[in-house]
């Protein structure tokens, strides 16, 4: 099927969907633009909020009558079995309504698939990454929620009497956890599988609340969504014998998108003690990590590396838990192709500072039939890694195998500053204007606090023979091209970071041909064109002598047993800059271009 142009991509659900914005329109078409996770659009003040319109349905117009239902969410319950009970009902409804990556991709969205076949004398080479073309894989980044103002009818569209008795249902859900726009109760009733119970079930997992009438509502009653469910599905890995229906569907829940919430930190409330920092939504960053891991992951665990009767994966700043989630799926889906893991038992440690993501981890393994331990750890703190070495303990059959991370990395101006050119608090034009960044984003002021303290920890928590060390984020100063001695300002940095061991380790940073200098980064992160904002950016970047920026993915991988007896000590880590092409970032969803050159680097690494 060949890929239509962006222009002609039209929902399925009709042109009344035509409001929800595609966010894989805007990444493509600026390329670049790929790389950031932030809004081209200014993100709605909760305190400049404008009157809703009669035909509003969208949850962002509502976010201060939902804070205290965002509040409750992972809080309801007090009997731990009747909450897995309910999770585990939740996951037979997704099932049911077939709650799928590649079904709304194809049935709500219309955007073309793969069709595949038994026709083995068309089989793709096992080493291709042909299945990634005219994809958007793993995950619907294309799809951008409604924004105040914007309105869905279902009412006008849904079909209650298709065969497809599904169809309805997952309409339905697509509508409220992925476009985050309000349907009435009666709606759902009647077109959701399993009505009131349904209805019911969501209620009490606080995934949703009714809202009342008032003068924008005039018929009654909304469902309202309070969270995005985020289909992901791990399809077979590259270098594997090719088998139909050999992938892994999951589902995330994560905390709306800031076009949706506006706001980075969920207050304190009755249910909610103290404020707790909102859980990343799925981004192209958190994509990333997972595509380009999950291209290469057969050849780093073919590639010399022995294994105890354990494998171990460690999620630092996990977030929802998608990076320690996604290597289980994988890994699950190697078992399910007779790979020798499939005798090996699997260990998964999900770290966080914010206690929401650590109950949203929780939420996620039960929900998608895995087991996760959860620990609660500031890695900024002077004794951040006491709770991780007492769960680990201090020998090699204790240390983890995989460490995946993605990190806080917005080098953040500094709200308290004394400078008053840096503080947002300090003028009040600023401060209206310009968008706070929380937990999941702001990475101090270099952005590089949370990427030095990871990196300082791997070679303590990894196993030394064959450990392998996997980040996304944005890297300040990266490599340039035609300028090796910018080198030694940012490798040189981290491979400091990483420190002296008795066992060699390699590294590569991929990061992009051209990365976005200072003046454009700054228009970026100030997400306005104010001037005083995108002002205090420039002097901010200045001040910490931060001239470019890219996003970027960096790999370190201790060398194996019997490995190269010449290689010394310490970590080395070289650089590859990945090159243009139409396909956008290394970071762009559907980049196999990007994909293909980072994954037969990352075997030649994993052979060390």
């Amino acid at each position: 099927m060949n890929l239509p142009s962006l222009w002609s991509l039209v929902f399925l659900f009709s042109t009344t969907l035509s409001v929800a914005v595609l966010s894989f329109h805007v990444k493509t078409s600026s390329r670049h633009k790929a790389s950031w996770t932030s809004s081209t659009q200014v993100f709605a003040k909760r305190n400049n909020q404008v009157s809703r319109p009669p035909d509003d349905t969208s949850v962002a117009s509502r976010i201060d009558e939902a804070t205290p239902f965002l509040q409750q969410v992972g809080r309801s319950y007090t009997d731990m079995d009747a909450w897995e009970n309910d999770i585990h009902k939740l996951h037979e409804l997704l099932h049911l309504t077939r709650y799928h990556h590649s079904t709304i991709k194809k049935r709500i969205f219309n955007l073309p698939i793969n069709e595949r076949t038994n026709d083995r004398n068309n089989h793709e080479d096992e080493q291709s990454l042909e299945k990634y073309k005219h994809e958007y894989p793993f995950g619907p980044t294309y799809v951008r929620p409604i924004a105040v103002g914007q309105s869905i009818d279902l009412r006008q569209f849904i079909d209650i009497n298709t065969t497809e008795e599904w169809l309805p249902s997952l309409q339905v859900l697509t509508t409220l956890f992925l476009l985050s726009s309000t349907v009435p109760p009666s709606l759902f009733t009647q077109t959701v599988v399993g009505g009131n119970d349904t209805l019911d079930l969501l209620l009490r997992l606080g995934l949703v609340y009714l809202s009342p009438a008032d003068n924008a509502n005039k018929d009654g009653e909304l469902v309202v969504p309070v969270v995005h469910l985020f289909p992901l599905q791990i399809p077979q890995l590259p270098g594997t014998r090719d088998q139909l229906d050999l992938v892994k569907d999951m589902v995330f829940m994560t905390d709306l998108h800031p076009n949706v919430l506006s706001m980075t930190t969920i207050p304190y409330g009755s249910d909610c003690p103290e404020d707790e920092g909102a859980v990343m939504y799925i981004g192209p960053d958190s994509l990333a990590l997972v595509h380009h891991l999950h291209a290469s992951f057969l050849g780093y665990l073919n590639n010399g590396n022995s294994y105890s009767s354990v494998f171990r994966v460690l999620d630092v700043c996990c977030g929802s838990g998608v990076q320690a989630l996604a290597a289980l799926g994988m890994l699950d889906v190697l078992r399910k192709s007779g790979h020798e893991l499939a005798a090996v038992d699997v260990e998964v440690v999900a770290v966080d500072v914010n206690q929401r993501a650590l109950r949203f981890t929780e939420f996620n393994a039960r929900l998608n039939g895995m087991k996760v331990t959860t620990v609660q750890s500031d890695l900024l703190a002077d004794d951040a890694m006491a709770s991780i070495e007492e769960l680990v303990g201090r020998g090699e059959s204790e240390k983890f195998d995989i460490l995946l991370a993605n990190p806080p990395f917005i080098p953040t101006p500094n709200l308290v500053s004394d400078d008053a050119a840096l503080s947002l608090r300090e003028t009040n034009s600023i401060a209206n204007n310009a968008q706070s960044y929380g937990l999941f984003s702001s990475g101090g002021v270099s952005g590089e606090d949370c990427l030095c303290a990871i990196i300082q920890m791997a070679p303590r928590v990894l196993r030394s023979d064959g450990g392998l060390m996997a980040i996304v984020s944005e890297f300040m100063n990266p490599p340039l091209k035609g300028l090796d001695e910018q080198k030694c300002l940012l490798l040189t940095k981290m491979e400091q970071w990483w420190g002296s061991h008795d066992v060699a380790a390699s590294g590569v940073l991929f990061t992009n041909e051209h990365p976005l200098d200072s003046q454009v980064y700054a228009q970026r992160r100030a997400l306005t064109d104010d001037h005083g904002v995108i002002s205090l950016w420039l002097n901010h970047l200045e001040r910490y002598q931060i001239e470019h920026v890219s996003p970027g993915l960096l790999f370190v991988k201790y060398h194996s047993a019997g490995g190269n007896p010449n290689n010394a000590p310490g970590c080395n880590i070289d650089y590859r800059l990945v090159p243009k092409t139409n396909n956008g970032s290394v970071w762009t969803p559907h980049n196999f271009n990007a994909v293909e050159y980072t994954m037969k680097i990352l075997n030649d690494l994993y052979q060390s």
